[in-house]
């Protein structure tokens, strides 16, 4: 597994929420960009919009990675001014080569991990994140998995496979639990499993033009939800 992660930590400027302490602190082994992304009027020119913002914008962010440096994480910023969200995201991630983005949420303390999967697709690359995650905190973590007509593989045996990768990277067993459903809308399921955990960690699939980041069930999900996720791009779709 990989030792070390790129996380994308996008801000919206000006007035950026923070970011939960306890979440922060997740942060501290892995490689962090902080991206401050200021959102400009249909009509505003970017170039425009970068001579009257940018100062603000610039010392804004700096504070959020003064707050982030506090915490022990090492971090770089990038500034974007723009209207389309989610392609700048895109694009940051891929030039930063993160592999993982964080949604923000709420969260008082992290105790409690829920890692939805699915077949193989992104396999490695989400177990290696979650061991990381996991190596940091003292958190538990459920590995979940909702059968559908697409996989290749028994739900039981996709969430063992999981569970060996993870107990071989160095994480107790007494730390891991699984659990499956067969509910036709898993996206739904995600979320209201997902209200009883402090923070889920979902793997980017099946991206298309309309949902270039997160894939469709991830930005149903993080959508739906206030717990923070992190999700893990499928660097073979990107």
């Amino acid at each position: 597994m990989n030792s070390t992660h790129g996380v994308l930590v996008p801000f919206e400027l000006p007035d950026a929420e923070e970011v939960p302490r306890v979440l922060i602190d997740t942060l501290s082994t892995m490689e962090v960009v902080l991206l401050g992304h200021y959102q400009l009027p249909e009509q505003t020119p970017t170039s425009a919009g970068r001579d009257q913002f940018e100062d603000d914008a610039q010392a804004e962010l700096e504070d959020i990675a003064r707050r982030f440096e506090a915490a022990g994480v090492s971090t770089t910023t990038r500034l974007v001014f723009g209207k389309a969200r989610e392609k700048s995201i895109d694009r940051v991630a891929i030039e930063e080569d993160c592999d993982v983005i964080l949604t923000p949420g709420r969260a008082d303390a992290i105790t409690r991990v829920l890692v939805p999967l699915r077949g193989e697709a992104n396999f490695d690359r989400i177990l290696s994140f979650v061991g990381e995650l996991l190596t940091a905190t003292e958190a538990s973590v459920t590995l979940f998995h909702a059968d559908e007509e697409s996989d290749r593989l028994p739900g039981e045996e996709i969430l063992a496979d999981a569970t060996d990768r993870l107990v071989s990277a160095g994480i107790d067993p007494d730390r891991i639990s699984r659990q499956s459903s067969t509910e036709d809308d898993v996206g739904r399921s995600i979320v209201d499993l997902g209200d009883t955990f402090d923070l889920l960690v979902l793997g980017e699939t099946e991206p298309s033009l309309r949902d270039r980041i997160f894939g469709t069930r991830p930005a149903q999900v993080t959508a739906d939800t206030d717990d923070p996720a992190f999700v893990v791009r499928n660097a073979e779709q990107s």
